[in-house]
């Protein structure tokens, strides 16, 4: 999902929004996601090359939930990267980039809020509230692979990690994969076989899904 946004923004303070080349405003226009890591209703907008004022033009999306709706009116390259203002110019947050994952606001900041670009369906964070409890992984056909057990008890990997228990039916290659933990990576769910992460889930209307759409967990009823 993050992949191929390396904006490089190898400037400084306010002369950031004059000598940013033609080629980063391209890279960054799109769609992108404010998702806070509460687990709230996020809000889609979509970056626009059209200057306006304050910076440059910005539409809502699909979905915008509260406070952002009807509130954001431009963006613009400022600190600490990108930074999102109203109709009157002022500023109403600033994301800042890193090498990895997707843009964020001070990580001193409660709650922790993300910016992400190409989020496709997603439109909230994954938490550990949301995430504990008895699934069924499926794959995108909707057939039972394995149900499976996402405890709130720490995991024996010595690490950030929760316990994970799958049924004796599980299906081969799902098997084979050992998968043994479970947490949150910042605003996905990861499961984890051994110490690699073997699926990397995003939450959607009905549970959560991997970034391919091939695999489901959907409540165990």
């Amino acid at each position: 999902m993050f992949a191929g946004f390396a904006i490089v923004l190898a400037l400084s303070g306010v002369s950031r929004a004059q000598e940013v080349s033609e080629e980063i405003v391209d890279a960054t226009v799109g769609d992108w996601l404010i998702v806070s890591d509460d687990g709230s209703l996020g809000c889609h907008i979509k970056l626009k090359k059209e200057k306006t004022i304050g910076g440059r033009a910005v539409t809502e999306g699909k979905t915008c939930g509260a406070p952002w709706h009807d509130q954001i009116a431009a963006w613009d390259f400022s600190d600490p990267g990108i930074v999102l203002r109203d109709a009157t110019r002022k500023e109403i947050i600033g994301f800042g980039e890193r090498e990895a994952g997707p843009w964020v606001t001070d990580l001193d900041r409660s709650p922790r809020i993300y910016f992400v670009p190409e989020p496709g369906k997603m439109d909230r964070a994954a938490t550990e509230k949301d995430a504990v409890g008895k699934w069924v992984l499926t794959d995108k056909k909707g057939k039972a692979l394995c149900h499976v057990s996402l405890l709130d008890t720490a995991s024996t990997r010595g690490d950030d990690s929760k316990r994970l228990q799958i049924s004796g039916d599980c299906a081969a290659n799902v098997k084979k994969k050992k998968i043994e933990a479970w947490q949150i990576d910042e605003i996905k769910l990861a499961i984890i076989g051994g110490e690699d992460e073997i699926y990397s889930m995003i939450p959607d209307a009905n549970g959560f899904v991997t970034d391919d759409d091939r695999y489901y967990l959907r409540r165990d009823k």
